[in-house]
């Protein structure tokens, strides 16, 4: 498994974004025209360039050879490639890749306000009443802790909404570890690990195996963009 990051707020970011945006699809450029604001085709060209970068670095195929289908819940994969699995989340300034030969799930979140009341929807009894413990300056970031770990999970599941939120639960009381109970059903990915890219972020990934990037690479947008233009 490898997981590569890229800050979409430095200045490369905006100054490589109109020659970068010819490296995607035309759905995707389309779908980037229609962003009200600059910061969220910022990171979705971003999420696509970095995913074509890993691919064709690892498959040594050109980019225009790429050919990205969708499952019936609407998760990506990449056709004439079993063995390449890959999961891509953003928010804020960073956009996240993570990339391995079993099926995962990756999620990033920015640490921001948040009515707690939505844990009642989104989150197990057991996990809400953890929640609520919390002492008060702390609440938030375990929040976000619950909320990407179970991102990660559907995520790596791969059915989008149809699996409910309620039906799997994270244990966090203990020092450093996870646990990870499910309710009506069984699973593979049950394997979970949180890294510190940002201290103003969570994030989380999941897989069917324990075998862990160590850390996450950070991907120059120089580099990126030289990279990627001679593997078109």
């Amino acid at each position: 498994m490898e997981i590569y990051a890229i800050d979409t707020t430095k200045p490369q970011a905006e100054e490589h974004y109109e020659l970068l945006v010819h490296q995607v699809s035309l759905e995707k450029q389309h779908k980037l025209d229609r962003f009200l604001h600059r910061e969220d085709a910022l990171r979705g060209l971003y999420a696509d360039v970095l995913l074509r970068w890993l691919a064709c670095r690892q498959l040594k195929i050109p980019n225009v050879s790429l050919q990205f289908t969708y499952n019936a819940f609407g998760k990506p994969s990449l056709l004439n490639a079993p063995a390449f699995h890959f999961n891509v989340s953003h928010s804020g300034k960073w956009v996240v890749c993570a990339v391995d030969d079993h099926p995962l799930g990756i999620d990033i979140e920015q640490l921001r306000p948040i009515d707690f009341e939505v844990g009642r929807v989104c989150f197990s009894d057991t996990e809400y009443d953890a929640l609520m413990r919390q002492e008060p300056e702390s609440r938030l970031s375990y929040f976000y802790d619950l909320w990407t770990l179970k991102e990660s999970f559907v995520k790596a599941e791969g059915q989008g909404l149809t699996l409910p939120l309620k039906s799997f639960s994270f244990e966090l009381e203990a020092q450093s570890s996870i646990g990870f109970t499910t309710e009506g059903f069984t699973t593979e990915y049950c394997h979970f690990k949180q890294y510190e890219l940002d201290p103003d972020y969570k994030m989380a990934v999941c897989a069917a195996h324990d075998d862990f990037a160590q850390e996450v690479q950070q991907v120059d947008i120089n580099t990126l963009r030289l990279e990627v233009a001679a593997l078109s």
